[in-house]
């Protein structure tokens, strides 16, 4: 289970690593808040649910009160056959759906469509621009840019460039800025992967793999034209560990073997931290030393631990004026992929494809105490199939 949406700050550099074959992992989206009203019995919800399985997208509406999910009108095929869908991305107000894909000859292609007033998009494609050698789509929140990684090799050296595509207003269509906005390289490994965009969208984070291990930068965002300031290192770690960066920066160390070695801590989200906020050990929190994964809630207050040997997710709260990274007793089940989870554009709910019956779940997060409520019906999914939540304005 996959979720096709863009990069944002909250994916680990080892989810990074499957940005190369331009898959993305199931991940938080930088979007608008919803609303939190019952939705009417004769008008779609503005919550939307994009499912996407062999090319092709259904669109669901989610009830915020009852969870409940509702097909909206007949699917549509994105890619045709020998064809593959690569990245599926709403803008941040759902008016547009942006899908990378590569032809039968591995070219890749950016296709750009259309939604009705619920939110469904429309064929055929408004756009279908040429994307050869891009990859790592990255919408801002504003949706007035998007970034793209330029990926070439010569005689075994990659060299990556981040390519800068405005938006045009009241079109959705792309075009592109001769400028390139960054380059790395050249070097043996993929030079550089787009890790994506703090929540103000202010700055567009990049990281990549170094010899002392892995180094997370960010780039300025000049807000009127889309054009990125120069590089600047943030965070450093071993290539043992796994960062999440959001509102605070959240950095995973563990070393393969024993877990009262491992450990987790939280930084502020400040250039080159060199003292952590927490520091949590085996002995503060069990998971901080065996979880396998770990995702940040949109507030930053809440930690979602992936842990194995419980065979669940545990929601654990930050607590920076105690120092402390505490259970709050609630979990998710053991989910089919790990994350396997990802959460509406305001946070408040959590959508889950649970292992125990390969079927997408659907609970409300309370961003207030970490508290997690089942609601409607699971909707059974396939094993290939990927998620996009999205709130259409």
């Amino acid at each position: 289970m996959v979720a096709w949406s863009q990069s944002v700050a909250r994916q680990s550099a080892k989810r990074l690593a499957l940005a190369v074959a331009c898959l993305m992992g199931f991940a938080l989206l930088l979007s608008c808040g919803s609303s939190n009203s019952p939705s009417s019995s004769s008008q779609p919800s503005n919550e939307i649910l994009y499912v996407i399985n062999s090319g092709m997208v259904v669109t669901y509406s989610i009830d915020p009160a009852t969870l409940t999910a509702t097909t909206l009108e007949q699917p549509l095929t994105l890619t045709g056959s020998g064809e593959q869908l690569l990245q599926f991305d709403p803008s941040p107000r759902d008016n547009y759906v942006y899908a990378v894909w590569s032809d039968g000859q591995s070219i890749q292609h950016l296709s750009v469509f259309v939604t009705d007033a619920s939110g469904v998009p429309q064929g055929p494609a408004m756009q279908v621009l040429n994307a050869n050698s891009l990859s790592q789509f990255n919408m801002h929140p504003s949706g007035r840019f998007a970034y793209m990684l330029e990926v070439t090799n010569s005689n075994n050296q990659y060299t990556a460039s981040i390519r800068l595509f405005s938006v045009l207003q009241g079109a959705g269509t792309l075009v592109e800025n001769a400028r390139v906005q960054g380059t790395y390289g050249p070097a043996p490994i993929w030079p550089a992967f787009l890790y994506g965009f703090d929540a103000s969208g202010s700055v567009l984070y990049d990281t990549s793999n170094e010899a002392s291990g892995i180094v997370y930068r960010q780039r300025a965002i000049d807000q009127h034209n889309g054009t990125l300031g120069a590089d600047r290192q943030i965070l450093s770690l071993s290539s043992r560990g796994e960062v999440v960066l959001g509102p605070v920066f959240v950095a995973q160390y563990q070393n393969g073997t024993s877990p009262s070695e491992n450990y987790l801590n939280i930084y502020a989200n400040v250039a080159n931290p060199k003292t952590p906020l927490v520091h949590c050990t085996i002995g503060m929190l069990s998971a901080c030393a065996t979880a396998t994964n770990v995702q940040l809630d949109k507030s930053g207050k809440f930690l979602f631990l992936t842990d194995p040997a419980s065979q669940s997710v545990h929601v654990a709260r930050i607590n920076l004026a105690l120092k402390r990274i505490a259970d709050t007793g609630y979990s998710l089940p053991m989910t089919s992929q790990t994350p396997g989870f990802a959460f509406s554009p305001d946070g408040k709910i959590v959508y889950a494809m649970l292992v125990s019956d390969q079927s997408l779940h659907f609970y409300h997060f309370n961003t207030g105490n970490g508290s997690l409520t089942e609601g409607g019906a699971p909707l059974p999914l396939g094993f290939d199939t990927g998620i996009a939540p999205a709130l259409h304005l």
